[in-house]
């Protein structure tokens, strides 16, 4: 019993991390996840076939499931580095447009060594038990359930951890000693085969005459009928597993730890299950072992049926029990008691159900005159569940989530097992009276309870003034499109926003930020870039402004299909990228992308990919930006931006120091001025960086893009390199010590969601970013005149200074604001102070302006200080004059207004 539980932990613990890091390969898109899980399942079901005919023929089986554990250890040492192998090579192999069913076959023949012997593992184990025991329904149960436990705990100790402390490979080295210890408790227990079996109980298992006189008891004779029960419940159960983890996932983290908790309620739910049935075998499999099936799947239809509505209100469920304030330890509890909740009652019957499927097709003929006599193997049984349940991820993740809605969806399998129960009533004559009866009650059931949907990301908060303009549901998440019904915006540019379930929404009327993300992202670039890869689309604001530039080949790569279809909402901001001719844009993941696309590129600009988000963490490891700038043409431009706010200190270190291993060329710019949402930009490359400046000059004096950068506020050759931040040097004094994130070490995806994130992070992370800010090297501008490279270089010191003072401001301003969120600003002359230096060192330097004219409007005693101070050092700047008069007439100076008025005057006759 004990070598089971530690074969189960063994197993899953694995697979956790074989499934993780094949995932890399074929992809994060719903293809690559579900074909992983089908290979899986695929090759467990060859496995158990294979033992069917073999196990209870071996003379020892315990020390043939003892060499299958021991295979298993060998292929969990070498898995990471021959999956890592893989994951490099399998993507060109397969392609982009890589078939379903070669996916899959891939999978399954990748994992294969290792599915076979674990899927061999458990009738081998039950042959063993056999030579001690007779008991065989209870043991069967029991073994079930101590084999499924130990999953729960394997999942859970690999993810919570032995992934965060070791590593993957000394996790799957940890892993592999479990199979080990399994494998040695089961040749210590072979010596028990010698001993004489124990006689078993009347109340165990009836006798066979007993048994035979029982017009029930047809059901063992008719195993083509469990044989079909056992597939089709295990196309059914894995299908509510994988369409449950979508429905709730729209409302969780949706972290590397959000999804392994899920597995683990799964897990502990069949195992309880089991266990239960294990104590209830000999009153289960009494008289009526039919009817306790009907029953089983009478409960499980009206229990998937009652679980939906469980889960419409799973949202409420989580706020309660875990609130957002209540840190990250306490979330993870509240998601794991959520969907112990919402799925437990459920998986508890479906473990029940299949112990008891097993229990009946291992049960011996009741005709005593038939062979063989003794249990059945029931090899078979776990092949035809393991092939239905490889089938499920397809069948149901695939074509039902992508045809019709997730409410639909569950219904369905709530009516599979309602329609199997009925069936299986029907063969074997039980009173029509109770089939009829039983049918109409969980059809109404049914009917009630699936009723209305299963969208739990809402586009409209508590106090939102938003309006649904179209959403979809699709198999990696609900996707939609609002619109503000107050203002700002406008109806050439409405304030639109993006939504991907309940953790991410993108947009606005003008997305100023994510439009001079692409625009910057193409002037370092050069004019003689033809050929550009955006990484991440959300709504194209990023990639759309590389069409403003003479590309030949743009092409936008985004996670999930229904971003793709929903980009014409938002073509005032994208520049039309949904109907762009120039513009290939694909669903597939951004790691297999670099590595299944031949072409070479001139840019590639990633997206701000949300670290903590699962998988989101590989696409800062060493892997993918060596993929990278394996992709780039000569000279070519990889920009990585970077999410300030969504980073600790820690994260941010680790990105640094692996893409600076990665990159022999690398600096660093800021995108937007702004100390709430902040983007950084990492710029790498083979080649030395260098930006011409006469070229940058013509490019943003370009008439054609003009009006942009006037809205972007992107005219001033100077005002574009006060964003400079870091050179290489100063990006390795950022990253310090701080360890590389790789595939092995999947640090960032495994400790950017336990990191404490507040309204302060990105101001936080901005100051002590300025704090170790560096000049531009030389050699990154160049120009013929060394003169004016020289001029240039002390205007932009300028406007940098004026930039570091007046993102001092902003992050005073924006700590204020977080302190009294519902306040407009405190103005004081501590606040403004920043504002104002920013203004005296560099006039020119705009942003500034409407802070100062806002504190001056909002206390007259600043602005006898300010506005003062600012005709002091731009004498004939007419606003300032303006804001002066302005003041004046509120505080009702006649005197100096008419002198002031003077000045204006004459300021206006000079002009």
């Amino acid at each position: 019993m004990a070598a089971a539980a530690f074969a189960g932990a063994a197993g899953l613990a694995c697979e956790t991390a074989w499934t993780r890091l094949l995932a890399l390969a074929l992809g994060h898109e719903q293809l690559g996840v579900l074909s992983v899980l089908a290979g899986f399942f695929g090759g467990m079901a060859l496995g158990a076939g294979l033992a069917h005919a073999r196990a209870d023929s071996l003379r020892t089986p315990a020390r043939s499931f003892a060499l299958l554990q021991v295979g298993v250890a060998v292929y969990a040492i070498a898995s990471p580095w021959l999956l890592t192998w893989f994951g490099a090579w399998l993507p060109g192999a397969l392609g982009l447009a890589a078939p379903t069913l070669l996916s899959v076959v891939a999978a399954a023949v990748i994992l294969a060594p290792a599915t076979l012997a674990l899927g061999a593992s458990l009738p081998l184990l039950v042959a063993a038990r056999r030579r001690v025991a007779t008991d065989d329904a209870r043991g069967l149960a029991r073994l079930y359930a101590l084999d499924t436990i130990g999953a729960t705990v394997g999942v859970l100790a690999m993810i919570h951890l032995l992934l965060p402390a070791l590593g993957v490979a000394l996790a799957t080295g940890a892993a592999a000693a479990l199979a080990l210890v399994s494998a040695g408790l089961a040749i210590h227990g072979q010596r028990r085969n010698d001993e004489p079996a124990p006689a078993s109980p009347v109340t165990r298992e009836q006798p066979a005459r007993e048994r035979a006189r029982d017009p029930d008891d047809g059901l063992l004779r008719e195993r083509w009928i469990l044989y079909v029960a056992i597939g089709v419940t295990g196309l059914l159960g894995l299908g509510l597993e994988v369409i449950g983890v979508r429905v709730l996932a729209q409302v969780f983290s949706g972290t590397i730890y959000s999804f392994a908790d899920l597995l683990a309620v799964w897990l502990l739910g069949t195992g309880v299950g089991a266990g239960c049935h294990a104590w209830l075998s000999a009153r289960a499999l009494g008289r009526r072992p039919a009817t306790v099936l009907v029953g089983l799947l009478w409960a499980l239809a009206v229990s998937v049926a009652l679980t939906a509505m469980l889960a419409k209100a799973a949202p409420e469920l989580l706020a309660l029990l875990g609130p957002t304030s209540g840190g990250w330890g306490r979330r993870q509890l509240a998601e794991l008691a959520t969907a112990g909740i919402v799925l437990g009652p459920t998986t508890i019957l479906m473990g029940a159900c299949f112990a008891h499927l097993l229990a009946l097709i291992a049960a011996p003929d009741p005709d005593p005159t038939h062979t063989p006599a003794g249990p059945r193997p029931i090899g078979l049984a776990l092949a035809i569940n393991g092939l239905a349940a490889a089938a499920a991820p397809i069948v149901v993740g695939l074509w039902a989530m992508g045809s019709l809605t997730y409410a639909e969806v569950w219904a369905s399998i709530a009516w599979g097992y309602l329609l199997l129960a009925a069936g299986i009533a029907w063969l074997r004559r039980l009173p029509p009276r109770v089939t009829a009866l039983g049918s109409i009650v969980g059809g109404l059931t049914l009917l009630g309870a699936g009723a209305g949907s299963l969208v739990l990301a809402a586009d409209e908060d508590p106090g939102d003034a938003w309006t649904i303009l179209e959403r979809r549901e699709g198999p990696l998440g609900v996707v939609g499109v609002s619109r503000s019904t107050q203002p700002p915006g406008s109806p050439e540019r409405p304030l639109l926003r993006l939504r991907v379930d309940r953790q991410f929404r993108m947009g606005g009327a003008l997305s100023i930020g994510e439009r001079r993300m692409g625009h910057v992202s193409m002037l370092l670039a050069g004019p003689e870039a033809r050929a550009a890869v955006f990484l991440g689309l959300g709504t194209g604001a990023t990639a759309g402004a590389g069409l403003s530039y003479p590309l030949t080949q743009l092409t936008g790569v985004e996670l999930l299909p229904e971003v793709i279809e929903l980009l014409p909402h938002f073509a005032a901001v994208n520049a039309g990228l949904a109907t762009d001719p120039r513009a290939r844009l694909l669903a597939v993941d951004a790691r297999r992308f670099l590595r299944a696309d031949p072409g070479r590129h001139d840019l590639i600009v990633a997206d701000l990919f949300h670290p903590a988000r699962d998988g989101a963490g590989s696409l800062y490891a060493r892997e993918q930006f060596t993929a990278a700038r394996e992709r780039l043409s000569t000279g070519g431009l990889f920009v990585q931006w970077l999410p300030l706010y969504q980073l600790d200190w820690a994260s941010l270190q680790m990105i640094t120091q692996t893409f600076v291993s990665v990159f022999p060329q690398a600096h660093a710019m800021l995108a937007l001025y702004n100390a709430e949402t902040p983007a950084l930009g990492l710029i790498g490359s083979d080649e030395v960086i260098q930006i011409d400046l006469a070229q940058l000059e013509a490019g943003l004096a370009n008439p054609a893009r003009e009006a942009v950068y006037l809205e972007l506020a992107l005219t001033d050759p100077r005002d574009f390199l006060a964003g400079y931040m870091l050179d290489r040097a100063g990006l390795l004094e950022l990253a310090g010590d701080a360890p590389i994130n790789d595939d092995l070490h999947p640090r960032v995806e495994l400790w950017a969601p336990r990191a404490k994130l507040g309204p302060l992070t990105g101001a936080d992370n901005l100051e002590r970013l300025l704090g170790s800010r560096r000049a531009w090297p030389d050699g990154f501008m160049t120009d013929p005149d060394p003169a004016k490279l020289a001029r240039f270089r002390s205007a932009t010191a300028s406007f940098a200074d004026a930039l570091a003072h007046y993102l001092a401001g902003e992050i005073a301003l924006r700590r204020q604001l977080a302190a009294a969120p519902s306040s407009a600003p405190m103005w004081t002359r501590a606040l403004a102070a920043p504002y104002l230096a920013a203004y005296l060192r560099e006039p020119a330097f705009l942003p500034a302006r409407p802070r100062l004219y806002a504190a001056a409007e909002a206390d007259p005693a600043l602005a006898e200080w300010l506005l003062p101070a600012m005709i002091q050092r731009t004498p004939a700047e007419p606003r300032a004059h303006q804001a002066w008069l302005a003041h004046l007439v509120r505080i009702n100076d006649q005197a100096r207004l008419d002198a002031a008025t003077a000045v204006l005057r004459e300021l206006a006759t000079q002009r």
